[in-house]
């Protein structure tokens, strides 16, 4: 396929590449297929290069080091692999010195030819900036849904995580399509259920078909309930073997309404009209449980209000209409 638009975008629109960095793709064989597209596709940059490395098996865990120090070493990164390096040391240690990274996890070939892709992030990023803006300094939180959803948690010192879906300053992260505002629950502070009924991107699991009820206490899942789909969960969660697996974190909200939920992460995370919570490692969103997973589960058409301000009305984005 011809994947020349999509470059285009990933490169000069998502990674704001300059013809002369040193660009680095990290792909495995899951996703080699779009990692050779991408790379031919990026001719135009003599100084790119890919290497290849085993799946890491856990989204945050580091590929090897010969990879490691190869980020390290990079102006920009692309992460064209199965599983995120998202919140992986080794990236965090390349964004330090300064290498923006922009993920690229469990890409499809038929995300470099349509939907969430080829969006608007200039003014996605826009809505995302002004989200942040009225979460900054806010305390209480509650979520809600018609299917039965009702969590509190507080916010407060949680700095926002806006993902814009581009990453054009030295250190910055992006996950395209993904574009969403990110926050964080504080350690212990979440109560309530949580009914999962959009996506766990994860193998094994993916689009949900009968919905998991989660039950929250003190930011702990304390019960998995469902089908076989939540049978899977508990098993995945367990068999970290680190209590912090349990440990509820991230809050991101889906604002990008070219991506719908297919089961591909950086769509599911990023589709307009969705929360995903997310449990283990929350170190990126300014929280303070370290694990090796950060796992996401994604639901539906929520309606979330903070300190009093409905920042989502049923999904839809009710706090900053006027732009």
């Amino acid at each position: 396929m011809d994947a020349t638009a999509a470059a285009k975008v990933l490169l000069e629109v998502c990674g704001a590449c300059k013809k002369d960095e040193k660009i680095l793709i990290v792909t495995d064989p899951a996703s080699l297929e779009v990692g050779k597209a991408f790379f031919f596709a990026a001719k135009d940059y003599p100084n790119r290069n890919m290497i290849v490395i085993e799946e890491t098996g856990l989204h945050g865990t580091d590929p090897n080091p010969q990879a490691c120090e190869a980020m390290l070493n990079a102006d920009v990164i692309y992460g064209c692999t199965k599983f995120s390096l998202f919140h992986a040391p080794a990236r965090r240690a390349a964004g330090a010195k300064g290498a923006r990274f922009v993920n690229m996890v469990d890409y499809e070939m038929r995300m470099l030819e349509s939907g969430g892709l080829f969006s608007d992030f200039y003014q996605l990023g826009d809505t995302c900036m002004k989200i942040a803006e009225i979460l900054d300094g806010k305390d209480q939180c509650s979520i809600r849904t018609a299917r039965g959803t009702d969590i509190t948690c507080s916010i407060k010192g949680r700095k926002p995580n806006p993902q814009i879906g581009r990453s054009p300053k030295p250190g910055m992260v992006s996950s395209p399509p993904d574009v969403e505002m990110a926050t964080c629950a504080v350690e212990g502070t979440a109560n309530g259920v949580v009914y999962i009924d959009g996506s766990i991107p994860f193998p094994g699991l993916g689009l949900i078909k009968d919905a998991i009820k989660l039950t929250v206490q003190e930011s702990r899942i304390v019960k998995i309930e469902g089908d076989q789909q939540a049978e899977t969960l508990k098993k995945i969660l367990t068999d970290i073997n680190d209590p912090n697996a349990f440990i509820i974190g991230e809050i991101g909200l889906g604002l990008n309404p070219e991506c719908s939920l297919s089961g591909s992460m950086l769509e599911d995370e990023g589709c307009g009209g969705t929360i995903h919570f997310a449990c283990g490692d929350n170190r990126s969103f300014g929280g303070h449980t370290a694990c090796k997973l950060h796992l996401d589960m994604v639901f539906k058409n929520p309606t979330m209000v903070v300190d009093g301000v409905t920042i989502l009305d049923e999904g839809s984005v009710a706090c900053c209409q006027e732009r």
